[in-house]
């Protein structure tokens, strides 16, 4: 039986989910990049965050009141 145009032009729309709840379409966009491009990605993700624990580590964190009294 032979699939109708429609059908290969029209596909079924992805999940965007799976079943155990892992957002599929950031793993579709990742795979969509070039390894260069996901290397560059993760290295500005982890520059940033580094950056933040600096800053974090420079800082004294305010302290939080006494809800016992």
């Amino acid at each position: 039986m032979a699939e109708s145009d429609t059908d290969l032009m029209d596909p079924a729309p992805l999940p965007e989910y799976s079943e155990d709840g892992v957002d599929l379409t950031l793993i579709r966009w990742m795979l969509s990049l070039t390894p260069a491009e996901r290397l560059q990605f993760h290295e500005e993700r982890i520059n940033e965050i580094m950056m933040i624990r600096q800053l974090n580590a420079g800082s004294s964190a305010p302290s939080r009141p006494d809800r016992n009294g």
